[in-house]
């Protein structure tokens, strides 16, 4: 715990290079790149006065923007009592939030002329909704794409604040958020979703892969179109619940699923490759059981991270600490990060990405009544 006084790190080092970039990614910061190794160093904390302010949505899902070098919010608890539809924007040079636009009033919820479901005034932006880990950046398009809707919201489920126009919806799409021209679109194929699960950019593919206890789905192509690839239901594929989380290994070239909504330590991986999507053995030491647990990929560990909770007054949870471990896929074995471990738990948190441009895992924590805070973690090569 050798980062929790380091709160005040962003007033080291200013911006090195221009944001907004048109192509490739920004220059790395110094200040980031200088951070202490192998431990979480807060970035950022909420003040009163700061000119954004919210409360850290736990349905919510997370991506970062490598071209500007932004970790993007997006998603919302819903359930009828909150209508978060604005993408939430943390640079962690300059480390401020900002909005891209006000959330739209639930009195501007309705559903288009193509029977879409729509927000805002102009009725150009989604509505609020569960995103879990299905939101992901696509670097060639330069788009945040959004592979989810919210099934709680159906009426009679946890709400029916949208009852009078829920009925007139024809087809819930998936979301791409442009952020050059600062625009959403709904994509004009069939949707595959991904509630409650999870979804993530194969890079070396530039496809985006949604993972679901049915099997693995795919989107790419030119127009973009939603296709079955691996198969779940056989003897070895998954079983695991709802709750999951993934990030994608670049070194070895497949998707990584952990956690359960019946808590579980159980690793799932898809290989493109061959098609085999399997529960791994994993027969070495493990983290605790948990879900809807922060997972990115670091490179420069070739890891995959996982923050997972473990509980210290048995089942109940109120108290717990977030510790951080390292998944290995090509040895199928897992390795705590002994000095990356925060005195309290994360709870339901998909607000973790990898900035590649600084070499950092980025996580954003918060509760009611706990402060939205921004943490970085530079893992040493090799541990």
């Amino acid at each position: 715990m050798r980062g929790l006084g380091i709160g005040m790190a962003c007033v080291l080092v200013t911006l090195v290079a221009a944001k907004g970039l048109c192509g490739g990614q920004r220059e790395a910061s110094p200040k980031l790149m200088g951070l202490l190794p192998n431990t979480w160093v807060k970035l950022h904390e909420q003040q009163p006065g700061d000119a954004v302010r919210f409360q850290r949505q736990e349905h919510g899902g997370s991506c970062f923007d490598s071209r500007r070098g932004r970790l993007v919010l997006f998603g919302s608890n819903t359930h009828g009592r909150d209508w978060t539809n604005s993408p939430l924007l943390f640079d962690p040079v300059e480390c401020t939030w900002t909005r891209l636009y006000p959330d739209d009033p639930k009195a501007t919820y309705s559903v288009n002329a193509d029977g879409l479901p729509v927000a805002g005034e102009k009725g150009n932006h989604p509505w609020a909704m569960h995103t879990f880990g299905t939101v992901v950046y696509d670097p060639e398009r330069d788009e945040m794409v959004v592979c989810c809707y919210d099934a709680h919201m159906a009426p009679g489920r946890f709400t029916d604040a949208l009852k009078e126009v829920w009925g007139k919806v024809k087809r819930h799409p998936t979301w791409a958020f442009r952020f050059e021209k600062r625009e959403w679109r709904a994509l004009a194929c069939e949707a595959a979703h991904f509630f409650p699960y999870a979804a993530v950019y194969d890079s070396d593919r530039r496809v985006v892969v949604g993972c679901r206890p049915d099997g693995i789905y795919e989107l790419g192509g030119g127009p973009r179109t939603w296709k079955q690839a691996g198969r779940g239901g056989s003897r070895t594929a998954p079983t695991l619940g709802w709750h999951t989380n993934a990030a994608y290994d670049s070194k070895n070239k497949a998707v990584v699923v952990f956690g359960s909504n019946e808590d579980s330590n159980d690793v799932a991986v898809y290989r493109p490759g061959t098609g085999e999507y399997r529960k791994m053995p994993t027969p070495g030491v493990r983290p605790p059981k948990d879900q809807h647990c922060p997972m990115c990929f670091d490179p420069g560990s070739s890891r995959v991270v996982v923050v997972v909770d473990r509980k210290l007054d048995g089942e109940t949870g109120k108290k717990a600490q977030a510790e951080t471990w390292l998944y290995d896929v090509a040895a199928d074995a897992w390795t705590q990060l002994m000095g990356a471990t925060l005195p309290f738990g994360c709870g339901m948190d998909y607000n973790m990405a990898y900035d590649p441009n600084d070499r950092v895992c980025l996580l954003v924590t918060g509760t009611y009544g706990q402060p939205t805070a921004v943490w970085a973690l530079r893992i040493e090569a090799g541990k």
